[in-house]
């Protein structure tokens, strides 16, 4: 078994607004892309715990067309705050590299 590490193309998280965070990960192939998706929706409370959010405010999408599976969330904590640690959002991808595609 492949994790999503393994199996993207590319992956990139950036904010989504200062309240929002994206996450897209783009893939050769419908079926990588299916897969991702699977993955995410599987894995969904361990993500949701992992980004301190309720795991119903994940919001999974499979954008089939562009092979690409896409986590939009909030972002806790708000861009700017005080214990804000990654003004872009740009390295809030990594917690999901090492989840295992079936």
């Amino acid at each position: 078994m492949k994790t999503v590490e393994e199996i993207v193309k590319y992956i990139r998280s950036k904010n989504a607004g200062p309240f929002w965070l994206t996450i897209d990960a783009f893939c050769d192939t419908v079926a990588d892309t299916e897969k991702i998706v699977t993955a995410f929706e599987r894995e969904r409370k361990l993500i949701a715990k992992s980004f301190q959010v309720k795991p119903e405010d994940l919001e999974i999408y499979c954008l089939k067309d562009i092979h690409v599976a896409k986590i939009s969330l909030p972002r806790v904590p708000v861009e700017g705050s005080r214990n804000e640690r990654d003004m872009h959002g740009g390295q809030q991808y990594v917690s999901l590299l090492d989840i295992v595609c079936e």
